[in-house]
């Protein structure tokens, strides 16, 4: 794949590059262990609603080596404070790759109300909340092998290219309830500083695919102080098969545009936007929210949550649900406001004391 804008060689050294180690929990003042989740780092968890734990949970875990770190109830103050109905309940598994501090999954189960798919029948180029958690694996092939086993698909083959000098593999697993996972190999120079990667990694990155891409950029950026770690338009020089399922004939014609931004340099908790340039789409923004099926949104650690809502304010962004005090495992006692992204991507913000 050839990049419009190129990256430097300094940054194309970073990508692919670095992993994260464990934090020691604190004690709350009840002596329950408490996590205190790192500020500045980017997202911390990835919130996926699905119909059922098992299928998702033991693909993670047999595939993976995943651990379920905790098992739970959803907090009626959650859900009401989402606007579910009364009598609306269900539950949650925290999943992590062992020893990791970030990156987290945590599967939510609603039940007693009715859901939908965030992204019913989506083309890879329609908008709405997030497309996919992206890892890394020491062979994207086996994963599919593995989705394949369990009676899965995939966008596309495994697709092989050039990403600023580094030679990648990526294929897009469907998981079941709408949930799209990219898996990313390294061909050459073999990757370095990562150690999960019997399976495949922790979740460094989510994808979005979005309509106004600089719209975006300004609820992530602006609002939520994210900078980009790349930005920019790629293009196949010739005609190919693509990761995301372009049509062959398309994909040496439309730009895919691309802003990947973190918070601070270093891979854990980026957020990735594309837009198809050229393609318009169906807009499912809307049904980015609790409890419908998909990858829900973000969840991300912030030093003040009144300042960081100020910050949102001056770009016109007010909260979805909240702000209020919550409690969530393993974080104990948090201040907690959700905000939704032009393209419905959920963030909700947490403050721990």
């Amino acid at each position: 794949m050839r990049l419009v804008s190129l990256m430097s060689a300094l940054a194309a050294a970073c990508l692919l590059s670095a992993c994260s180690e464990a934090q020691s929990p604190r004690a709350a003042p009840d002596g329950e262990a408490v996590f205190t989740a790192e500020t500045g780092r980017g997202w911390q968890e990835a919130v996926v609603s699905v119909r059922a734990f098992a299928p998702t949970r033991d693909f993670m875990v047999e595939v993976a080596g995943y651990e379920v770190r905790e098992t739970g109830a959803l907090d009626p103050a959650w859900l009401s404070a989402w606007g579910l109905p009364e009598g609306a309940s269900g539950a949650y598994e925290l999943l992590a790759s062992p020893g990791k501090s970030v990156g987290w999954v945590r599967l939510v189960r609603f039940d007693g109300v009715e859901q939908e798919l965030i992204r019913p029948g989506a083309q890879v180029w329609d908008q709405g909340g997030l497309f996919s958690l992206m890892v890394r694996a020491e062979e994207a092939s086996e994963v599919m092998d593995a989705a394949h086993g369990r009676g899965w698909s995939v966008f596309n083959q495994p697709q092989v290219f050039d990403f600023g000098g580094l030679i990648i593999k990526n294929v897009v697993v469907r998981l079941p309830d709408g949930v799209n996972l990219a898996v990313y190999s390294r061909v050459d120079p073999p990757i370095e500083g990562w150690d999960d990667l019997a399976g495949f990694s922790y979740p460094f990155n989510t994808m979005a695919m979005v309509h106004d891409i600089e719209a975006e950029r300004v609820f992530f950026e602006q609002g939520l102080g994210f900078s980009p770690f790349w930005a920019g338009d790629y293009i196949d020089p010739v005609e190919v098969d693509t990761n995301h399922g372009l049509p062959d004939n398309l994909s040496d014609d439309i730009p895919r545009r691309t802003a990947i931004l973190q918070q601070r340099p270093g891979e854990d908790g980026r957020i990735e936007l594309m837009q198809f340039v050229g393609l318009s789409g169906q807009d499912f923004s809307d049904r980015a929210r609790p409890p419908n099926l998909g990858i829900l949104g973000v969840r991300l650690p912030v030093e003040d949550l009144d300042a960081a809502l100020a910050q949102l304010a001056e770009i016109g962004a007010e909260p979805a649900a909240g702000p209020g005090e919550r409690r969530l495992s393993p974080y104990g006692e948090i201040r907690w406001a959700a905000v939704r992204s032009p393209s419905g991507i959920v963030v909700e913000l947490m403050e721990q004391p």
